[in-house]
């Protein structure tokens, strides 16, 4: 078995986009979340932003490698 390389992509833009309730799954299977601009200056509402959102993409992460991992090994059975 190989070994296994994790990324993370985090960008913070400026966006014209109504703000949400929480974090959406997008087409290309990233997920985002549009905060207010007074949240977005606030350390500790940016933080906990940020939070919510990766929790939701670093559980689905782990579900579709772990999937993936169980395919592998029914393959070579």
């Amino acid at each position: 078995m190989g070994n296994y390389q994790i990324k993370v992509n985090i960008e913070i833009v400026e966006s014209n986009d109504s703000i949400t309730n929480g974090p959406n799954k997008t087409g290309d299977g990233s997920f985002r979340l549009t905060i207010s601009e007074v949240d977005a200056i606030s350390i500790d509402k940016c933080e906990n932003a940020l939070l919510r959102i990766n929790y939701k993409a670093v559980r689905e992460a782990i579900s579709k490698h772990l999937e993936e991992i169980s395919k592998k090994k029914r393959l070579k059975l």
